[in-house]
């Protein structure tokens, strides 16, 4: 079993999206057998809670482009994967269809927080139709356990939930295989012990996929790993895990 892993993508307007696409034609080259998004393909800077209550346009304008910028990225992802398996049904090839799975992030779910405190706008807010790309969507904060790897946004620890902040911290207080994003890090821990039936608990964070700075992180902030991650021989929890630059994608597969 063979899953391609994307970290964040933090689509917004007026950032590029061309890694996108050659992440999607290195998928079509590869054909894995499962695709996980790890959430936040939707900044949504017009809702956060970041941004002061009166310059937040709800429905307005700043919310449509936003929706559009995350529209227009998941096409470039997803148009060569779904060309291709189109093309190999029409020529009576063997199949490929990849299980797709998308897990909400926390800038995903500034949609939901929002309409939890204005009912009044449900119904009015685009939602992200992420189905018709033929993703199943998993709630924020929610794990998908595939092939024994749990899958989610991020891990959460203590009384409070917050984030775990690192690899092997994941795999201490959790004791299952995980891999997540939300940090814009890549941190991978091994255990050293292998289970009596072979396994072992492995755990990542998978940093960022994206190609634009963010203001907040100033230089050195923004100087974070960017990338994919492909996962091998994927087996009641144990990997193999290979690591697929932003730039090595650009460079091999635009």
């Amino acid at each position: 079993m063979r899953i391609l892993v994307i970290p964040d993508t933090q689509c917004k307007p007026d950032t590029p999206t061309d890694h996108l696409e050659a992440l999607g034609n290195y998928i079509v080259d590869k054909k894995p057998d499962r695709i996980v998004h790890l959430g936040d393909h939707f900044d949504l800077p017009s809702l956060s809670t970041h941004t002061p209550r009166s310059n937040i346009q709800f429905h307005g304008a700043s919310y449509i482009q936003d929706m559009q910028a995350g529209w227009d990225g998941m096409d470039r992802l997803m148009s060569p994967i779904l060309r291709e398996t189109k093309r190999l049904r029409n020529n009576k090839k063997k199949a490929w269809k990849p299980d797709l799975h998308f897990t909400m992030g926390n800038h995903c779910d500034r949609r939901r927080r929002l309409l939890e405190q204005e009912p009044i706008l449900q119904g009015a807010l685009a939602d992200f139709d992420l189905e018709r790309w033929g993703w199943t969507v998993h709630p924020f904060l929610q794990p998908v356990k595939l092939d024994g790897v749990n899958f989610c946004h991020y891990a959460q620890g203590g009384a409070m939930g917050r984030p775990i902040s690192r690899a092997h911290l994941i795999a201490a207080k959790k004791h299952e295989s995980w891999v997540v994003g939300h940090q814009q890090i890549l941190d991978v821990y091994y255990s050293p012990y292998v289970k009596t039936d072979g396994s072992r608990v492995q755990c990542v964070i998978a940093g960022a996929f994206y190609e634009h700075k963010e203001d907040y992180m100033q230089y050195q902030g923004n100087q974070h790993w960017r990338g994919a991650i492909m996962l091998n021989e994927v087996t009641n929890g144990s990997f193999d895990i290979m690591t697929l630059s932003l730039h090595y994608l650009k460079e091999q597969w635009l």
